[in-house]
C-alpha cells in the first residue's frame, strides 16, 4: 500500500537524487580516468605506472587546470543535485504544512460537532429531568390525592358513626331554659330519621341557640342539660375537627358547612356555663 507521509516521500526522493548524482558521478569518473586523462596527455612516455605517467606529462599548473576543469562538471552536478533535494525537502514541507492546516480544520469541524452534541446530550439531559421532576410531582401529587381520599372516607364514616351513637341519643331531647325574660324551650327533632350530615347540621344551629340563652339562665333555675348527652358529642367532634389539615379541600368545606367547629364551641361554652354556676354554689 502506497504511503502519503511527507516525510516518507522527502527521504525516498532524496536518496534517489543522491542515487543518481553518485551514479553520474562514478560514471563521469570513470570516463575522466578512463578516456580523458590519457587522451589529453603530451608525452608518450609507458614508464612506470598510470598516475605517473599522467602526472608526470604536465606541469603542476597544468595539472591543477585540468582538474579543475574536470570536476566542475562535478560539483556542479552536486550542486544541481542539492538543490533539487532541498527543493523537494521544501515541497515536502508545504505538504506536510497543508496537511497540518487541513488537520486542524478539521479537528475544528469535530470540536464544533462534539461541542453541539454536547449541547444536544445537555437540553436532553435537561428536558429528561424536568421530565423526571414533573412525573415526581405528579406522583407525589397522585400519594397526596389518595392519602386525602383516604381521609375524606375515614371521617365520613366517623361521622356516620358520631351520629348513630352520640347525635341521636338528642331525638325528641327538650330543653327548657329559664332566663329573666321567661321561658325558652329548644327541642331536638328525631334525629334517627335525619341523614347524618342534616343530623349534624341541626344540632349545631339548635346548640347556638341554646349556649345564648344558657348565658341568660337564671340564678335560682335547674339546670336544664343533661349531662351525660353532650360529652360523647364533644369528644367526637375533636377527633373529627382534628382532621382537618388532613382532609382534601371538599372534605374542609364539608366540616365547616356541617358546622362542627360551632358545635364544639357552643358545647364548651356550655361546660364553662356549669362549671362556673358549679363553682359558684360550692362557695355560697
Amino acid at each position: 500500500m502506497k504511503t502519503k507521509d511527507p516525510q516518507f516521500k522527502n527521504e525516498k526522493w532524496r536518496l534517489s537524487w543522491l542515487a543518481a548524482a553518485t551514479v553520474v558521478t562514478v560514471l563521469y569518473l570513470l570516463f575522466l580516468f578512463a578516456v580523458l586523462l590519457p587522451n589529453t596527455s603530451s608525452c608518450s612516455s609507458n614508464d612506470g605506472s598510470f598516475l605517473s605517467r599522467i602526472l608526470s606529462c604536465r606541469t603542476p599548473n597544468e595539472l591543477g587546470d585540468f582538474l579543475s576543469g574536470a570536476f566542475a562538471p562535478v560539483a556542479f552536478l552536486w550542486l544541481v543535485a542539492a538543490v533539487l533535494i532541498q527543493a523537494q525537502e521544501l515541497r515536502a514541507q508545504r505538504e506536510e504544512l497543508a496537511m497540518t492546516r487541513q488537520e486542524l480544520a478539521d479537528s475544528r469541524e469535530v470540536m464544533k460537532e462534539q461541542a453541539e452534541q454536547a449541547r444536544n446530550q445537555a437540553v436532553q439531559a435537561q428536558r429528561q429531568a424536568n421530565f423526571i421532576g414533573e412525573q415526581t410531582e405528579n406522583l407525589k401529587r397522585q400519594a397526596e390525592d389518595y392519602y386525602r381520599e383516604k381521609q375524606d372516607r375515614m371521617f365520613d364514616e366517623m361521622l356516620r358513626a358520631l351520629h348513630k351513637s352520640s347525635i341521636s341519643r338528642l331525638s325528641n331531647v327538650s330543653c327548657h331554659i329559664q332566663t329573666d325574660g321567661g321561658m325558652n324551650l329548644f327541642s331536638f327533632p328525631n334525629l334517627r330519621e335525619f341523614e347524618h350530615e342534616r343530623a349534624l347540621f341541626q344540632v349545631s344551629q339548635i346548640l347556638t341557640h341554646i349556649a345564648e340563652a344558657m348565658k341568660q339562665l337564671a340564678p335560682s333555675a335547674k339546670w336544664p342539660i343533661p349531662e351525660d348527652r353532650f360529652s360523647s358529642i364533644l369528644e367526637g367532634l375533636e377527633t373529627l375537627i382534628s382532621m382537618e389539615d388532613r382532609l382534601s379541600p371538599a372534605g374542609q368545606i364539608k366540616l365547616a358547612s356541617l358546622g362542627l367547629k360551632s358545635s364544639r364551641n357552643s358545647i364548651s361554652e356550655i361546660n364553662r356555663l356549669k362549671n362556673e354556676r358549679d363553682s359558684a354554689a360550692l362557695h355560697n
